[in-house]
């Protein structure tokens, strides 16, 4: 952290101080699950797996940013190269079983 820059740094102190939504996780495990409601505790344990999901997807399409010489906000465009390379380098991600039909928001 002290060799951080200034842009790094305050990236790294949002980071710090951003959550998901406990509710929403509770959610969307219990969708994901096979029915039953998660405790608080795995629904933190969730939330902050994917909070570290989520900073890994923004790293990569920050890098995609700065590979096409552009600055400013990430797009959809960014995050989806982003989502696309994490996919090719992790292998299969998500649930066990392919939502019939379904679309995620990427």
């Amino acid at each position: 952290m002290d060799n951080f820059s200034q842009e790094q740094q305050t990236r790294y102190d949002w980071y710090r101080r951003s959550t998901l939504n406990k509710a929403n996780v509770r959610k969307v495990c219990l969708i994901q699950s096979t029915g039953v409601l998660v405790t608080p505790q795995v629904a933190q344990m969730v939330a902050g797996v994917g909070k570290v999901f989520v900073g890994e997807v923004v790293e990569r399409a920050l890098e995609i940013q700065a590979v096409r010489g552009e600055r400013g906000p990430l797009t959809p465009e960014d995050l989806r190269q982003a989502y696309q390379m994490y996919k090719d380098e992790k292998g299969v991600i998500g649930a066990a079983r392919p939502l019939k039909g379904k679309r995620m928001a990427l």
